[in-house]
């Protein structure tokens, strides 16, 4: 076969998989929240009521942060970051076992499945955000960013770490019925070190670097880095949180392939 031929193929099945995935985003769209009232809008409108719900409760049982920072602005730019991991675990786990019967469609793979909730998950938490932060900003409960490239990576490393964190779990739960039975449990032990609800600059020395070793710490202190600017002192390494999150998504394709293949076999 010539480079040409090859080339054409490959974007061929590029474009062939990119409509499996997007077929399948609108297929899970339906089935979650159908075409009555609302409809597709809940997937934005059920996150917003959340984000909103916790920045109220908050408001009330918290004083108050260091540094002039309100409950209500800290988790207003800080809780729709744990959307991506925390929402995106719970919806792919078991997914390619629950969605097994979608396989005996010739151009559908396992991955494709993982890939349309994963997608799904984010656009979700994405346009929540990208919906209530302007609002935020109106109401004065935010102001601007003072740095919106850096908040913008510092988002997009969340995203990776998500990403990432996902596929192992996603790939763990399909190995292991443990893992699938305690996901929610392991997912609530992680609120404490999201770096949301504790920040980084409350927690003294030693015990903060230790929590910096955790890359997803890193990537939140980052953001918050952008938003804050130099007025709220933040921690990160972003040579660790890179080379760390590139391990994780390695290792998430891995075991994502491990499952895969025990499900393809059973």
């Amino acid at each position: 076969m010539s480079a040409s031929a090859t080339k054409e193929t490959f974007w061929y099945q590029l474009r062939l998989q990119l409509r499996v995935i997007w077929a399948l985003m609108l297929r899970e769209t339906v089935t979650r929240f159908g075409r009555e009232g609302l409809g597709m809008l809940w997937m934005i409108a059920e996150p917003a009521m959340f984000v909103i719900g916790v920045m109220i409760i908050f408001s009330f049982i918290e004083t108050g942060y260091p540094y002039g920072i309100s409950p209500a602005e800290w988790l207003a730019v800080s809780y729709p970051t744990l959307l991506f991991w925390r929402n995106g675990t719970g919806r792919v786990t078991k997914a390619i076992e629950i969605n097994r019967a979608l396989l005996h469609h010739q151009p559908i793979r396992p991955m494709d499945i993982i890939y349309s909730r994963i997608l799904l998950e984010f656009s979700s938490s994405i346009a929540v955000f990208l919906f209530l932060f302007p609002f935020f900003i109106v109401f004065n409960i935010c102001h601007l960013p003072g740095n919106i490239l850096t908040m913008s990576i510092g988002y997009l490393l969340i995203i990776w770490f998500s990403f990432g964190f996902v596929l192992i779990m996603a790939g763990l739960a399909e190995l292991s019925e443990t893992i699938e039975k305690t996901s929610h449990i392991i997912l609530y032990l992680m609120l404490p070190f999201c770096g949301v609800f504790i920040p980084t600059f409350l927690v003294p020395e030693p015990y903060r670097s230790y929590l910096l070793y955790f890359p997803l710490i890193d990537a939140v202190d980052y953001f918050h880095h952008g938003y804050f600017g130099s007025s709220v002192p933040s921690y990160y390494n972003m040579k660790y949180t890179i080379s760390a999150l590139i391990g994780m998504t390695l290792f998430g394709l891995a075991i994502s392939g491990i499952a895969i293949r025990r499900v393809e076999n059973s």
